[in-house]
């Protein structure tokens, strides 16, 4: 059995915006191995590194605070843990924080609930954008085709937006967004970016923090009363 779980928050920078979610998790593996720690492994004839990420970054999308659990064999105090694998890391992955969770706590991905981004728009007016806003988040539901994989799906898209706002910076518009990151919904977005402004392409896109939704016996029990929502 496992000794210690390990939550890692890192930060992919733009130089490394366009390597892959493999080349990051090979990166990782390679780090805590330097850092001389007892990483875990799974069993069977192909052992895997024991990391457990809450969502592959698209490639291309800079992260701020991407979230990774880290499964080690020994249990080793957290100061020393970031300490030795900062010193292995590098300017554009690098760790952001660590805290321990319980080795029998959930996948974070299996409760990733929300993610926020930040997404420059290139030419986009200011006050057009803002209009734009406005006027989605006043909508109560938005039937939008959801085409990037083999099967198309229509999708709500205003559900799957739980904030949006606009703000001018040089020469294009910055959008910040919270987008559901639900494995029975997940938006995009640049899907935001094509239903509100039509013909415009995102420029950099940053995915700036991930909100897990962990268990609560105390919720899960006033759900099931129908007193909590």
């Amino acid at each position: 059995m496992s000794a210690q779980r390990v939550r890692v928050w890192f930060r992919k920078g733009e130089r490394l915006r366009y390597i892959s979610h493999l080349d990051v998790l090979r990166f990782w593996e390679r780090a805590i191995r330097r850092a001389a720690l007892p990483l875990s492994y799974s069993q069977g004839f192909t052992p895997h590194p024991r990391l457990a990420f809450a969502s592959p970054l698209p490639l291309g999308f800079i992260g701020e605070a991407e979230i990774m659990d880290v499964t080690l064999d020994e249990r080793v105090p957290l100061a020393s843990f970031r300490e030795r694998v900062a010193a292995q890391a590098s300017d554009d992955l690098c760790l952001v924080a660590v805290a321990e969770v319980p080795p029998g706590a959930p996948a974070p991905q299996s409760c990733l609930s929300w993610a926020d981004f930040r997404v420059d728009v290139p030419g986009l007016d200011p006050e057009e954008a803002g209009q734009a806003v406005a006027a989605f988040l006043a909508l109560e539901a938005m039937e939008w085709i959801d085409d990037r994989r083999e099967k198309a799906r229509t999708i709500d898209l205003r559900d799957g937006v739980s904030q949006l706002a606009a703000e001018p910076l040089d020469g294009c518009t910055r959008l910040t967004m919270r987008l559901r990151a639900h494995q029975d919904l997940t938006v995009r977005p640049e899907l935001v970016v094509a239903a509100l402004f039509s013909g415009r392409e995102p420029g950099m896109i940053a995915r700036v923090a991930l909100y897990l939704d962990e268990p609560s016996p105390a919720r899960d029990a006033w759900r099931r009363r129908g007193r909590f929502e």
